[in-house]
């Protein structure tokens, strides 16, 4: 499991201040992207080429359980709740 510090997990806090109530990966990583320098966006997935549908690396999956653990609210990936 990949363990995520810093900088990232300090905006995903600020961003769960105001968005606590959104359910959606995509927007929330949407958030995140705007607010972090290129280095640290390296991280984050693309979306499939051909399907545009979003498959999850380890990095997006462990930033969806903090996001939990800090709203208690679970996301959607896909329509699908992760």
């Amino acid at each position: 499991m990949y363990i995520v510090q810093g900088p990232v997990i300090e905006k995903l806090k600020f961003i769960s201040t105001y968005a606590y109530d959104v359910d959606d990966w995509v927007t929330i990583k949407k958030e995140l992207l705007k607010q972090l320098p290129v280095s640290e966006r390296k991280c984050f997935s693309k979306r499939d080429g051909k399907t545009k549908r979003i498959n999850l690396n380890e990095f997006e999956k462990n930033l969806i359980v903090q996001w939990k653990q800090f709203t208690g609210k679970d996301l959607t990936v896909n329509g699908t709740k992760i």
